[in-house]
């Protein structure tokens, strides 16, 4: 034809030898003459080549039908790409299902070897992505990818296209595939194109079966994905759903229980954007004057060393490069360029985006830095690579802080039909858009919005080089590897420092940890990265065990920790290692340092102040501070604080600003060497962490600067959180809505007790008095004009019960009156047997009003919500906590309803009746009964009915968030709160199909 190619004679040979092998039928000649070929580097000029009137050699086999000529050229390498003089592939021109299914072996062989390029050139020839290998098993190239490839084949046909729900004969999907397999990411990228993990086999078993039956080791992210989508399509469970029960008329004396005196403020107003970093820098300076920095246009920083630091460049690097994966999150990128060079610190060398970085031993405290942001770069001098790693940590919090501004201004502007104004850098960056509905709500005052930076000097140390997070894991919540490492990743970016991770031991069992060697080494390494020492502590569930027991014990534990050079123990093991020396010493040669958390009293406060050098308690945190009255100076101590309170679900704003105030206030005793943050297994853990960030984040930034006002950051904690946690500063309604389930579950169990009156000021935040108690100097406590109305208290009122005030912070053991428990926990856990003395149908009503406020609020940060697991999950979790409360208002309030009938009529059998009559009711119903006192059992049967089908929604919500943070084999003893709340609700008559649904 007119387009055939003439070559070399010996090409030309080649090519019409080859075509008549084909014409002939000769496809062993064919695979030889391929063989020999394939070693030249001019193969696809031979046989890609135009060589007849039909196209190529491809071409001409196709059209004699000849399939295998076919899969000997495909096999071969033959490009399927080259089109004929009509224009057509040859995949085109097929006319037997033969020859289009030797194209499709082709593209299995491709996927099965991983070769990625070969596929693509496959599909782009016209073989459909859906093409499956035979009718009998019907597997589509997904399921093939899925079972046989790597994760880069599945990212490449879901792009192109692939059904990701397709399924084989068997059932089986793609996403079923790779479960069964094993695969997590190849599944995380299925579900992320849109796969269906309730999608059944032909067997009935999904995805989340399959899993269970593999170990669960994919659980977790099946049931993020489930709570992702869950979130982004559907609305909450009451959220839509207004009081529809018995309309009864407020009354006064409950009137103002749920107002919220600080709504003017708590929306979380900073004076300047430099409040949102946290922790606060100890010494911040802008100078608005002078020009500002402008970010590189091509999004890269240039990392120059200075030649005359102490510091090693490899260490240097290793110190910046933890903050990589949060500069590209506002799109920027690090390009290390080695030690300056002599012209680098002139005026006119000034180098877009160049950040110089330094380490000079200046006897100062380890971590101390010093940030100078001007027009012609950056310079970051530490004393040392810690201090490195926090100026990075605090340079990433101002950039993106801009990045944020910016695009929130953009945002603003193209809503007011105005193009955003753009200063020449690339606006791909990912700093979420916030959300548009409040933008007050979202400005950062005095923050330059065109994306430029100000000049600026940050110089910066901590208060204390101790500043801890303590995980508990001795209850049925352990938190997966993935999770535990994400909390310490951005725990470390806000300036923690030590890890903590607790498990417990019973004596009768064999010892063994939930997590593998593999894990423990994996969460040392990654630990050590971020410049936070993990610490394996250790209990048991009782001292009444022989020492050399408790050593064996303890020797097995620190086996699996090989590397660590700390270790802690908790009060039973340390009144075991106190009373005996030898065992105490035994373990001080495997690790250097020994924390042994204690509880001071007067009894072991002289053998504590015996203790060794190397041995650092761990005392609560409460004032009075016994502990430093009973201990010599000599011993060294840390605080602990909790994250919640004792006996409630959720921490309240007030709880967690006092305890974020006594511990700067505390840590200041010289004996003190930093606090310890405890998120700890209570009694009823199914609150979820996401609740527990907004104290975490307190008493970090209180241990890294003490002086901070928390009298005013209290209420910008929501906003620092959302900021610095979730990187999504759009994102803060969450820990709004988070703080307000806490304010509201305080202020009803006060209520509950008698401790809260109508008109009481400050009854939910009364730092004024706790000021006083802690001689803190006026300027130290003062506030802004908002937050006045919602802290302040009378002085004569606050000097009079000054002490009282602190010493209720944290309640001593030695109280005769035990601390309150929630009137919700006490629902959740005790449905039969509740003391609802003082509340009535109005309180439970008022608190699911404030509780439908939240949803609604959470309904509207859902419909800005990216795809995102980690948003999603925490949105998903704040929800969860916020239906199960309305749940507990509603049995709440029906038992005020309906319960006091009850009461009534039975006080009427016992007191115009006979013993025998009173005897016969309660025989009549089954229920038993004492004076003052009612339970789920007194509600009429629609209602219970109502409520357990209510529960059961958020138990199946519930599931799904648990799997995503903890380990799979903890659901069961999680969901038994559940459980046995469920049973109590379901009538007897529904009993036995009740255990059919759990």
């Amino acid at each position: 034809g007119s387009r055939r190619v003439m070559a070399a004679a010996g090409e030309e040979r080649a090519a019409d030898l080859m075509l008549k092998c084909v014409e002939e039928g000769r496809v062993d000649v064919l695979c030889s003459i391929l063989s020999q070929l394939k070693a030249k580097p001019d193969f696809h000029d031979q046989v890609d080549i135009v060589c007849c009137n039909d196209g190529t050699l491809l071409h001409r086999a196709v059209a004699l039908d000849s399939t295998d000529a076919v899969n000997a050229l495909l096999a071969n390498g033959v490009n399927p790409c080259v089109q004929s003089d009509a224009g057509k592939t040859p995949y085109q021109c097929c006319k037997s299902d033969a020859v289009r299914n030797a194209f499709v072996q082709e593209a299995i062989r491709a996927i099965t070897l991983s070769n990625n390029g070969r596929l693509c050139q496959l599909i782009s020839s016209g073989i459909p992505v859906d093409a499956v290998d035979s009718p009998s098993s019907n597997n589509t190239l997904l399921n093939w990818a899925a079972d046989f490839s790597t994760v880069e084949i599945v990212r490449t046909l879901c792009d192109s296209g692939a059904a990701v729900n397709a399924a084989n004969t068997k059932g089986e999907t793609a996403l079923l595939t790779a479960v069964r397999r094993g695969d997590e990411a190849i599944a995380r990228q299925l579900l992320a194109a849109g796969a269906d993990p309730k999608a059944k086999t032909v067997k009935g078993e999904d995805a989340f079966e399959i899993a269970t039956k593999k170990g669960g080791a994919l659980l977790p992210l099946l049931s993020q994905d489930t709570v992702t989508r869950g979130i982004r399509r559907s609305a909450s469970v009451e959220s839509m759903d207004f009081d529809r029960s018995s309309m009864i008329s407020c009354e006064t004396s409950t009137a103002a229980l749920f107002n919220d005196r600080s709504a003017e403020f708590k929306s979380g107003k900073p004076e300047c954007w430099t409040d949102i970093l946290w922790p606060q820098p100890k010494l911040i300076r802008v100078n608005g004057a002078a020009r500002a920095l402008q970010l590189p246009k091509d999004n890269r920083l240039k990392i120059y060393f200075d030649d005359s630091s102490d510091g090693c460049p490899r260490r240097l690097m290793q110190a910046i490069q933890i903050s990589a994966p949060l500069l590209n999150s506002a799109g920027l990128e690090m390009d290390y360029r080695g030690h300056k060079t002599p012209d680098h610190d002139k005026e006119d060398a000034s180098l877009e985006g160049r950040v110089t970085v330094g380490v000079w031993d200046d006897r100062r405290k380890s971590g101390a830095y010093c940030l100078a942001i001007e027009a012609t770069g950056i310079e970051i001098t530490a004393c040392d690579y810690a201090g490195v790693r926090y100026a990075m940590a605090t340079l990433v919090q101002i950039v993106r802080l801009h990045r944020y501004a910016a695009k929130h201004q953009a945002s603003s502007q193209q809503q007011n039909g105005h193009a955003p104004v753009s200063n020449g850098t690339s606006s791909s960056h990912q700093v979420p858009a916030p959300l548009a509905s409040d933008p007050d709500q979202f400005y950062l005052p005095s923050i330059l919005t065109n994306g430029d930076i100000p000049s600026l000097t940050v110089r910066d140390e901590p208060d204390r080089t101790f500043r801890a997070i303590y995980q508990d894991f001795s209850g049925c919540r352990i938190l997966n590897t993935e999770t535990l490492l994400q909390l310490a990743t951005r725990l470390s970016y806000c300036k923690a420092n030590y890890l903590f991770v607790n498990f417990e031991v019973r004596t009768t069992d064999r010892y063994q940890l939930p997590y593998t060697n593999r894990d423990l080494f994996h969460m040392s390494q990654v630990c050590d990265e971020l410049f936070v020492t993990l610490v394996p502590s250790l209990d048991l569930q009782s001292n009444y065990i022989e020492p050399l027991g408790c050593r064996t014990i303890i020797d097995h534990f620190l086996d699996d920790f090989p590397l660590s050079k700390a270790a802690h123990f908790g009060p039973n093991i340390a009144s075991i290692l106190i009373a005996n020396r030898q065992v105490l010493a035994a373990v001080q040669r495997r690790v250097k340092r020994i924390f042994l958390s204690v509880e001071v009293d007067e009894k072991n406060a002289a053998a504590l102040s015996r203790v060794p050098p190397y041995v650092t308690l761990c005392v609560e945190g409460r004032f009075p501070f016994e502990a430093e009255r009973l201990l010599n100076p000599r011993v060294s101590l840390v605080l602990r604080f909790s994250t919640g309170d004792d006996g409630y679900l959720c921490a309240a704003p007030d709880s967690t600003a006092k305890k974020a105030l006594l511990a700067a206030k505390l840590g200041e005793r010289s004996t003190v060497v930093g606090t310890m943050v405890c998120e700890l297994s209570t009694g009823c853990e199914i609150v979820p962490p996401s609740l527990s960030y907004i104290p975490l984040l307190a008493a970090v930034g209180v241990g890294w600067n003490c002086a901070v006002d928390m009298r005013r950051f209290a209420f910008l904690l929501p906003r620092i959180t959302a900021h610095h946690v979730l990187l999504d500063g759009g994102m803060v309604a969450l820990f709004e809505q988070a703080s307000t389930l806490g304010r509201v579950e305080h202020q009803l169990t006060r209520f509950s007790c008698g401790s809260w009156r109508p008109g009481q000021d400050a009854g939910d935040f009364d730092l004024a008095a706790t000021a006083a108690a802690l001689s803190v100097a006026p300027s130290a406590v003062a506030i802004s004009p908002p937050a006045s109305e919602y802290f302040s208290v009378p002085s004569a009122v606050a000097s009079k019960r000054s002490t009282g005030a602190l010493a209720s912070l944290v309640p001593s053991p030695s109280s005769s009156s035990l601390p309150p428990i929630s009137v919700f926990v006490e629902i959740i856990l005790n449905p039969e047997n509740l003391a609802l003395d003082r509340l009535t149908p109005v309180i439970f009503k008022k608190a699911r009003i404030e509780l439908r406020r939240s949803l609604r609020a959470l309904d509207d940060a859902r419909r800005s919500l990216p795809y995102n697991f980690e948003l999603a999950l925490v949105l998903a979790e704040i929800k969860l906590v916020t239906e199960l409360l309305v749940l507990a208002s509603r049995i709440g309030q029906s038992l005020c309803v309906h319960g006091g009938s009850f009461l009534a009529s039975n006080n009427n059998v016992n007191g115009g009746g006979s013993p025998l009559d009173a005897d016969r009711k309660r025989s009549d119903t089954g229920i038993p009964y004492s004076p003052g006192r009612v339970g789920v059992g007194h509600l009429p049967l629609a209602i219970r009915t109502d409520l357990a089908n209510s529960l059961l929604e958020i138990r199946a919500q519930f599931q799904h968030v648990w799997l995503s943070r903890s380990m799979p084999s903890t659901l069961p003893n999680a969901l038994k709160i559940f459980d046995n709340l469920f049973k109590a609700l379901l009538p007897p008559d529904l009993q036995e199909f009740g255990k059919q649904l759990l």
